[in-house]
């Protein structure tokens, strides 16, 4: 069953692909992670959006949850690597 922003969810999730494609062959493979965790936080950002506008038809809305929350947190450590790698560089 079709959640109610199934179809932006996925147009987005394809344009965050995208992005995180092009960031990989410009950066290299080191941004492969982060890329996958933003497709999954754009994907199922939708489906948590859905759960909070009542929408019955989301299956496993806590799975959504736990997705959410993973990938921020995949992003979040990613971002602080990034700065400290930055910062110990200068």
């Amino acid at each position: 069953m079709a959640f109610r922003y199934q179809g932006p969810a996925r147009r987005r999730a394809a344009i965050a692909g995208i992005v995180g494609a092009i960031l990989i062959v410009l950066f290299g493979p080191l941004l492969a992670v982060p890329s996958v965790a933003l497709v999954a936080l754009v994907y199922y950002v939708h489906q948590l959006a859905a759960v909070l506008a009542g929408d019955e038809g989301v299956a496993y809305p806590s799975l959504a949850l736990v997705i959410v929350l993973n990938a921020l947190a995949v992003l979040f450590v990613q971002l602080v690597v990034f700065v400290e790698g930055f910062r110990l560089a200068t």
